[in-house]
């Protein structure tokens, strides 16, 4: 995650209480969940979770499971679904947020931080030491010059498709490629090289020593569509072809959303932005989704791209 995503969230909120359009927690939240389910869309995720598939989280950085938790939380922790992380940097281009400090350095910290949160979510996890932007924001390139720094230490497509081959999901969950939830581009480019990795893992002719080929059958992206920044043109993308409750239980007869904010607390470095998702997690009551199919709907990772508009 990134502060200037919530930066603008802490204005948004502000900008809208004084405009009496939030009159408190239940009132915001209630705003919140209008907008976005103003046409209620079944949800087909959960069905599928029923049954305890293998799940697998792939995306950038230690902290982004927080956006998506509600979802990783209800797979594993209520219906026991084997649950593999795949985080691709350490996220040590970021902020320390510890008043003691992060020494060695912030990557090991952030490293031992997930660790934490994998053990709490019950979920297997492998980080890998892709480089991470460091801030501030406006210093970040372009996602195709990402992309191709990425495959400057390793082709990052092909270490997806090995941890797919070797944990066989049967649900891939991941960041939108366009705008990945708050503008990062490493999160567009994680989100790109998952799904170029879903194709190789399945692909009969690419080999991986000692793997078969696999396919994955249920791939979706995780959407922002929160309405503030839906109507400052913000927001992920459409189209929306579900919405996850993250009100659904998880723990006893904690709601997922709850066990997510509570999950948060491990990233202590992070504990501006984490601090922040805890207090707005009332505004939310739905995880937009969209599910795609990655053969037909293709991003390629070294797409050129202008400076990330953040």
């Amino acid at each position: 995650m990134d502060n200037r995503f919530i930066s603008m969230v802490l204005v948004l909120g502000l900008a809208v209480s004084s405009a009496g359009v939030i009159a408190g927690c239940a009132a915001s939240k209630k705003a919140g969940a209008d907008a976005v389910k103003a046409q209620p869309m079944p949800s087909d995720i959960d069905t599928i979770l029923s049954s305890a598939p293998r799940v697998m989280w792939c995306a950038a950085h230690p902290d982004d499971e927080s956006m998506m938790g509600a979802v990783l939380a209800r797979a594993s922790l209520y219906y026991g679904s084997p649950l593999h992380m795949l985080v691709l940097t350490r996220g040590e281009g970021g902020e320390c947020g510890r008043p003691e400090g992060c020494l060695p350095d912030l990557g090991t910290v952030r490293e031992g931080e997930m660790k934490k949160v994998a053990q709490a979510y019950h979920a297997e996890l492998q980080m890998e030491r892709y480089w991470n932007a460091p801030l501030p924001v406006e210093s970040f390139p372009p996602r195709h010059e990402i992309a191709k720094k990425w495959l400057s230490q390793g082709d990052p497509a092909e270490l997806v498709a090995k941890a797919i081959r070797k944990f066989k999901p049967d649900v891939v969950l991941t960041f939108e490629p366009t705008h990945g939830f708050t503008g990062h581009p490493e999160h567009q480019v994680a989100s790109r090289f998952c799904t170029a990795g879903i194709r190789m893992a399945a692909d009969k002719d690419k080999a991986i020593p000692g793997l078969e080929p696999f396919h994955v059958t249920h791939v979706y992206y995780g959407l922002n569509r929160l309405w503030p920044f839906v109507m400052l043109g913000k927001a992920d993308p459409g189209p929306v072809t579900e919405e996850f409750d993250v009100e659904l239980g998880c723990v006893g007869r904690k709601p997922c959303r709850d066990v997510m904010a509570d999950f948060t607390k491990f990233h202590r470095s992070q504990k501006n932005d984490m601090g922040t998702v805890r207090r707005i997690k009332g505004w939310i009551s739905v995880l937009p989704l969209r599910k795609t199919d990655p053969w037909k709907e293709i991003y390629d990772p070294y797409e050129p791209a202008g400076k990330p508009k953040m």
